[in-house]
C-alpha cells in the first residue's frame, strides 16, 4: 500500500483519516452511552421508557445539525481553503466531545444537564458536518489522477478505525467496571479519550499544505460570494442526485443500529455476541474500503458504484435469510456480508462525490448531498426498521425491500449524473455533455 501513496502525501493521507476516525469514534461512543447511560444520568426524572426516547432525542439532534455544519464550513472552505477548515472542524466537534466527558449530571445540576448535554451534541454535530468535506476534499484534490479513487477511500477508512476504537474501549470499560463505576464515572472515559486523538489530528493537520485545486481558483480570481447560493443555483439536480447515491449506503450502514437491538429480540442472541459480530464486521468495512477505492480507479467510479448497488439489492433480502439460521455463525456471516459490500460503496463513494462538482463550490456540493443523505438514510434508518417491522407482524422482508427500493434509486442517479474532473487532470473538461465551471 505505501507504494501506492505518492512521496510527500503519507502525511495529509494520516490528517484526513485521522479527523474522520475521531468522528465516528465519537458518533459510537455517543450513541453507545446514550442507550447504556444517558437516560439515567440526565433524564431520571422521567420514566424509563420516556427518558430513553429523551436520550436518544438528544442523539438526533446531532444529526440536525450536520447539514448545518456541512453549509457553513463549505462556504468556508470554498472561499478560504480546505486545510484551515479541517483545523477548525477538528477542533468543534473534538472540544464538544471532551466537554462532554466533564459536565455534570442531573443530580449535581438538575435541567441544565440535559440541556448542556443537547448543545454540545449539537456542537459536536455541527463539526461533523463539515469535517468529512473538508477531509475529502483535501486528499482528493491532492491525488495523482490514477490513484484518485484510493486516496478518496483511504479517508473513508477512518469511520472503521473510528468504530472498532470505540467498540474495543466501551468493551474493555464494560468488562473491567461495575455498573455502579460506570455510572459515577466510567462513563466519562471514552469522551475523555478523545484529548489524544484531536491532539495527534491536529499536529498532522498543521503540517499539510493547502489544496492545489483550490490555489488555482484562488489565483484566478473566482472564488464564489456565495458558494451555498451558487450550488443550489448552477448544480441543484447534481446536489439530489448524490443524496440519491448515498442514502442507500447510509441507510445500510444505520441498519446495524436497529440490528443491536433486533439480534437480541426476537432472534435471541446475547449482546456481547452482536457487538463481537459488529465488530467483526466493522474490521471487514475497514479493509473494504480501500479495495473499493483501487476498484474505482481500475474501471471508473460510476460503473463499480453501479455494480456494488446492484449486488446490494438481493443482500439486502439475503442478510434477513442469513440471520434468521439464528446461529452464531449466521450471525458473524451476515454482517461481514453486509459490512464487505457497504465497505466497498463506501469506499468508492468519496471520489466520486468529488468529481461531480466543480472546485470552486466542491467543498460545499459534497457536504450537502453526503449530509442530507446521512439524515435521510442513516438517522432516520432505525426508526423506520423498527415501524416496518412492526408493520409486518415481526417478520423482516419490509426492511429488506425499503433497502433494495433505496439501492436501485441509486443505480439511477448514478446513471444520470455526470462527473467533471478535476482542473490539470487529465480527465478535466473530456466529457463533452459536462459544463465547465460557471463564474458568480
Amino acid at each position: 500500500m505505501d507504494r501506492l501513496i505518492a512521496r510527500g502525501h503519507g502525511k495529509l493521507v494520516v490528517a484526513s483519516v485521522i479527523g474522520n476516525t475521531i468522528e465516528f469514534y465519537e458518533f459510537n461512543t455517543f450513541g453507545t452511552m446514550t442507550a447504556l447511560v444517558f437516560a439515567h444520568l440526565f433524564f431520571p426524572a422521567a420514566n424509563p421508557v420516556a427518558g430513553t426516547l429523551l436520550a436518544f432525542g438528544t442523539f438526533a439532534v446531532g444529526f440536525v445539525s450536520r447539514p448545518l455544519g456541512g453549509a457553513l464550513f463549505g462556504y468556508l472552505g470554498d472561499r478560504f481553503g480546505r486545510k484551515p477548515v479541517m483545523i477548525w472542524t477538528l477542533m468543534v466537534m473534538g472540544g464538544a466531545t471532551v466537554l462532554m466527558g466533564v459536565i455534570p449530571t442531573y443530580s449535581s445540576i438538575g435541567i441544565a444537564a440535559p440541556i448542556l448535554l443537547t448543545v454540545l451534541r449539537f456542537v459536536q454535530g455541527f463539526g461533523i458536518g463539515g469535517e468529512w468535506g473538508a477531509a475529502v476534499t483535501l486528499v482528493t484534490e491532492h491525488a495523482p489522477e490514477k490513484r484518485r479513487g484510493l486516496y478518496g477511500s483511504l479517508v473513508q477508512t477512518g469511520s472503521g478505525f473510528g468504530l472498532v476504537l470505540s467498540s474495543l474501549t466501551i468493551t474493555v470499560l464494560l468488562a473491567v467496571l461495575t455498573n455502579e463505576q460506570l455510572l459515577a464515572w466510567g462513563w466519562r472515559i471514552p469522551f475523555l479519550i478523545s484529548v489524544g486523538l484531536i491532539g495527534i489530528g491536529l499536529w498532522a493537520r498543521l503540517r499539510i499544505s493547502e489544496s492545489p485545486e483550490f490555489e488555482r481558483v484562488k489565483a484566478s480570481g473566482t472564488r464564489p460570494r456565495s458558494p451555498l447560493w451558487e450550488t443550489l443555483r448552477h448544480h441543484p439536480a447534481t446536489v439530489l442526485l448524490s443524496i440519491g447515491i448515498y442514502t442507500s449506503v447510509a441507510a445500510f450502514g444505520f441498519l446495524m443500529v436497529f440490528v443491536t437491538s433486533y439480534a437480541v429480540s426476537p432472534l435471541g442472541f446475547s449482546r456481547s455476541m452482536v457487538i463481537d459480530a459488529l465488530l467483526v464486521g466493522n474490521i471487514v468495512n475497514l479493509i473494504a474500503a480501500p479495495l473499493g477505492g483501487l476498484l474505482s480507479d481500475r474501471i471508473g467510479r460510476r460503473r463499480s458504484f453501479v455494480i456494488v448497488a446492484l449486488c446490494r439489492v438481493p443482500l439486502a433480502f439475503a442478510f434477513f435469510a442469513v440471520l434468521e439460521v439464528r446461529s452464531v455463525a449466521a450471525l458473524f456471516f451476515a454482517l461481514i456480508l453486509v459490512n464487505l459490500f457497504n465497505g466497498l460503496a463506501y469506499g468508492i463513494q468519496a471520489t466520486l462525490f468529488t468529481e461531480l462538482f466543480p472546485a470552486r463550490v466542491r467543498y460545499t456540493g459534497i457536504s450537502l448531498g453526503f449530509q442530507a443523505a446521512t439524515v435521510l438514510g442513516g438517522g432516520l434508518m432505525p426508526a423506520i426498521a423498527t415501524l416496518l417491522l412492526s408493520a409486518n407482524g415481526g417478520r423482516p422482508w419490509g426492511i429488506a425491500a425499503y433497502i433494495a427500493a433505496l439501492c436501485i434509486i441509486t443505480v439511477l442517479c448514478v446513471g444520470f449524473v455526470r462527473t467533471r474532473g478535476f482542473a490539470g487532470s487529465a480527465d478535466a473538461g473530456t466529457n463533452p455533455a459536462v459544463p465547465q465551471q460557471q463564474a458568480s
